[in-house]
């Protein structure tokens, strides 16, 4: 009955990249009415936040707040039957939540509770894990055949494995650069693998020690060669600047900038990083009790970073996986899962 007196407002909160993605949408009888979008960013963002938010929220009381999960240790597992000890070990000082009555959400706890408290002014009713997102993305596609589902983000980069709707195997990795983790810290945050015998995977590198001598290296006879010209004065030749050759100012114009740059390199790099952890997920699951002779022919990604033209040609010239990439907006999807959670209270 209240309904027909006030507007529903759905706002969603989605940070990634060390920025807020704020999605508002207000509704009456079902009928969209207004959506708006900020980003913010900086110490001050929940702030800002708060601010931007309180028109919104005073105008009606039947606002709904969702955020999505952005906690380090989370997870999916199979089933919502109790798991065996080891396994409960794993998710120890978790919250859980029955999926579909299908599957097991899991998330940190302590996590939990600092976003509650970060986000106490505003008021959350609703947290929504990576693998929630994933599924109703891929809704048209997981009640099909055996396929790896992925959801990537800035920040982080969540898979799963789903078979005619059903989660076999999920996993979510942070996005901190490779070498900036131990194998002790690696560990703490992929407690996931239920079931799998891990090993050690430490990257071989170039290591100075491996060296005997640096006068090996050819490129310091090259080096060397260069002590002989005592003077470039003593040159006899000066090759003079082409009327045909572009000036300085012209090459500037050709050259991209640093800040381009620095960008591309960075999606390259990113590409890479989940192209390993794609290698390493299904590596996991080749040995490991889920796999029951099962082998993934096909990968559905859910790109929300802006890139992944360089990831899937890693994937099918590499694994030769048949690769399907859909942009994701993630605010929006988050806004879609809220709406579905309101029309059940």
């Amino acid at each position: 009955m209240i309904e027909r007196f006030y507007r529903k407002i759905f706002v969603a909160i989605v940070q990634d990249g060390g920025a807020h993605d704020v999605r508002v949408v207000v509704q009456k009888k079902r009928k969209l009415l207004n959506k708006q979008s900020r980003k913010f960013e900086g110490k001050s963002a929940l702030d800002e936040i708060r601010s931007y938010l309180g028109k919104y929220l005073d105008e009606s009381p039947l606002h709904y707040v969702a955020v999505l999960n952005p906690a380090v240790k989370q997870g999916a597992l199979p089933g919502c039957r109790n798991h065996l000890d080891e396994e409960m070990e794993e998710i120890s000082g978790a919250k859980t939540l029955c999926q579909n009555e299908d599957w097991l959400l899991y998330s940190s706890m302590r996590e939990l509770d600092s976003l509650q408290t970060e986000y106490k002014s505003i008021g959350l009713d609703f947290i929504f894990s990576p693998f929630s997102v994933l599924e109703h993305f891929f809704k048209d596609k997981v009640h099909g055949g055996f396929a790896l589902y992925a959801l990537a983000q800035k920040d982080s980069f969540s898979v799963a494995f789903f078979e005619d709707g059903k989660l076999e195997y999920a996993h979510h990795y942070p996005m901190q650069e490779k070498n900036t983790l131990t194998l002790e810290d690696e560990s703490s945050t992929m407690g996931f693998a239920v079931g799998i015998k891990e090993e050690d995977e430490i990257d071989k590198g170039i290591s100075l020690d491996d060296i005997e001598s640096l006068d090996d290296l050819d490129i310091l006879e090259e080096l060397d060669d260069l002590s002989e010209i005592e003077d470039l004065d003593n040159l006899d030749e000066i090759v003079e600047f082409s009327e045909d050759e572009p000036t300085f100012e012209e090459k500037r114009i050709v050259f991209p900038r640093g800040s381009e740059i620095k960008q591309e390199m960075d999606m390259f790099n990113n590409d890479y990083r989940r192209f390993e952890l794609i290698q390493r997920t299904l590596a996991r699951f080749y040995r490991g009790e889920h796999c029951n002779d099962r082998f993934v022919e096909t990968i559905f990604i859910a790109d929300a970073y802006g890139s992944g033209a360089e990831l899937k040609q890693y994937l099918e010239e590499e694994l030769f996986l048949n690769v399907s990439i859909r942009h994701i907006d993630v605010a929006d999807e988050v806004i879609a899962l809220a709406m579905a959670e309101e029309e059940e209270l």
